[in-house]
């Protein structure tokens, strides 16, 4: 048995790139010149004039010129103080399910691969797939993402093919995002889903979570972690 599993707002609440800039930021605080480079292509996105995978490559710009074994320090005390944390009991218990039962997992998510695979060995995962960002030395400005691009959608399925995983028997997700995945996979279980999507799957199973002490999607809190504060 294979069950796959989302990261962000799947095993905890909000997006971890998010909750990333903040912790740099506050240990960096020059560092926020970054939004020179990430409010412009924030609007370019918006106008749907750049891709996804530009803003994305702009937002780590943040890390601009870290070299690579501070990013790794940086990313691994990441996961431990700041995301392990905040796994839902709930879905971690699932996790350890299926670990307990000898099935395949796997995590699959749109954020770096800098925390996705720290996180994933943490959490015991088979497999870990996060955004490729590759650093050779030093973080480069707007760093590269490999090919087919952000792990996103479509592009899940290409990573997942890619590592011969055609078929799933579950898929934990909160992400509309994710609907491609859940046409390969037998049954699916929504995390915390908004309203829309619940109604779109009728069929799957919802998981519902106690609620997190902040409110991770609000303008407010999205705001104060790009602003490092």
């Amino acid at each position: 048995m294979t069950a796959i599993f989302d990261m962000d707002g799947t095993l905890f609440p909000g997006d971890s790139q998010i909750r990333f800039a903040r912790r740099v930021l506050k240990r960096h605080g020059k560092r926020r010149l970054y939004l020179l480079l990430l409010v412009p292509a924030g609007i370019l996105r918006g106008l749907r004039l750049v891709s996804a995978d530009f803003l994305k490559r702009a937002f780590l710009s943040l890390v601009w010129r870290m070299p690579k074994d501070e990013l790794e320090a940086e990313c691994n005390a990441f996961v431990q103080e700041e995301l392990l944390p905040r796994v839902y009991p709930a879905v971690r218990e699932r996790l350890e399910r299926h670990r307990g039962n000898g099935d395949k997992t796997v995590l699959c998510s749109a954020s770096p691969g800098w925390w996705t695979r720290p996180l994933g060995r943490a959490l015991k995962f088979d497999i870990s797939i996060g955004t490729p960002v590759d650093v050779e030395g030093r973080v480069a400005l707007m760093p590269p993402i490999a090919a087919p691009g952000n792990n996103r959608g479509a592009n899940k399925l290409a990573r997942l093919k890619g590592l011969a995983i055609s078929h799933a028997d579950v898929l934990y997700t909160d992400s509309a995002a994710d609907e491609p995945l859940m046409d390969v996979c037998d049954r699916t279980v929504l995390v915390n889903p908004d309203a829309k999507l619940a109604q779109r799957h009728p069929q799957a199973e919802v998981l519902r979570t106690e609620p997190a002490a902040e409110d991770a999607s609000s303008l407010s809190f999205i705001c104060r972690c790009l602003l490092g504060i």
